[in-house]
């Protein structure tokens, strides 16, 4: 539990992950500040930064203790077209942030990416050497590698596949199947989904016990075949609605296909006790299958 006088700072509170650890807080009454790049939106407690700005000018606020470093461009195929942009983005200014806050004394939480690997084996450990083969996992591993060279007070947290229910591939599928509409799941493309609130809580509890190093969080790897005729059976539709297609047939960009995209979650489950999440209970409980 955090002093009455200290807050938490969230740099992009608009996100997925942005999201889900203001509702952690907001559940257990512990108070925040979150940046925006809306400028429509700014409040005295929703502040406007935007890392595709020059930020040389910004400074943290006040009595902030810990500031969670959500803002990013997670797009795959967004990364690859302007590695420029997402570089300032996903590096440059997500560093200078950061050094502004360790100057500040502030304990930095960086959320990271299992592609950082480049998914050749199951459940890569956490002082593996970073091999990615994308664009983003590039400047995530980058980050990362620039982020544990400016002292202590940070924690880095690799991720799997993060599941909300604002998960725009399930929402769409779901919205497809009810209104008997065909959808079409790669069935060689896996993901190792983990809830949302089960994210938000690790990150929370790392950053409250202020513990600095690199700790993963991993789910079970499923491939997207799988999770549609999931939810298929769960809603009560036919399978016939459901076409399974490999990713070289699509017309999505696919900058590259990992065999396996699961973490070695061992330091984690030692240290909270957490128990991995069946991929599949992971959709149902946060869909309300």
């Amino acid at each position: 539990m955090m002093n009455q006088h200290e807050i938490s700072l969230i740099v992009g509170g608009d996100g997925q992950l942005g999201e889900s650890i203001k509702s952690y807080l907001l559940n257990i009454h512990e108070p925040f500040i979150e940046t925006t790049r809306r400028k429509n939106s700014i409040t005295p407690t929703r502040l406007f930064l935007d890392l595709n700005e020059n930020i040389d000018f910004w400074e943290p606020p006040k009595n902030v203790s810990v500031v969670y470093l959500c803002a990013a461009l997670t797009s795959i195929e967004g990364c690859a077209i302007d590695p420029i942009k997402s570089e300032l983005i996903n590096v440059h200014n997500t560093l200078k942030i950061a050094k502004k806050c360790l100057e500040n004394d502030i304990f930095v939480v960086f959320p990271s990416t299992n592609l950082v690997f480049d998914g050749t084996k199951p459940f890569q450990k956490f002082d593996d050497v970073p091999s990615p083969k994308t664009e983003y996992g590039r400047q995530k591993a980058e980050t990362e590698k620039r982020l544990l060279t400016l002292g202590k007070k940070i924690v880095i947290v690799r991720f799997t596949k993060i599941i909300s229910p604002h998960t725009s591939l399930i929402n769409n599928w779901l919205d497809l199947l009810q209104n008997q509409k065909q959808i079409n799941p790669f069935s060689d493309m896996v993901m190792a989904p983990i809830p949302n609130s089960l994210a938000a809580d690790i990150l929370y509890r790392l950053a409250s016990n202020q513990l600095q190093g690199v700790f993963q969080l991993s789910g079970v790897d499923i491939t997207y075949e799988k999770v549609a005729y999931h939810i298929a059976d769960r809603i009560g539709v036919k399978h016939d609605l459901i076409k399974p297609i490999k990713t070289l047939e699509s017309n999505i960009f696919i900058e590259y296909l990992p065999k396996n995209t699961t973490l070695d979650s061992s330091r984690i489950i030692e240290l909270f006790n957490v128990k991995i999440p069946d991929p599949l209970s992971v959709v149902d409980e946060t869909f309300k299958l």
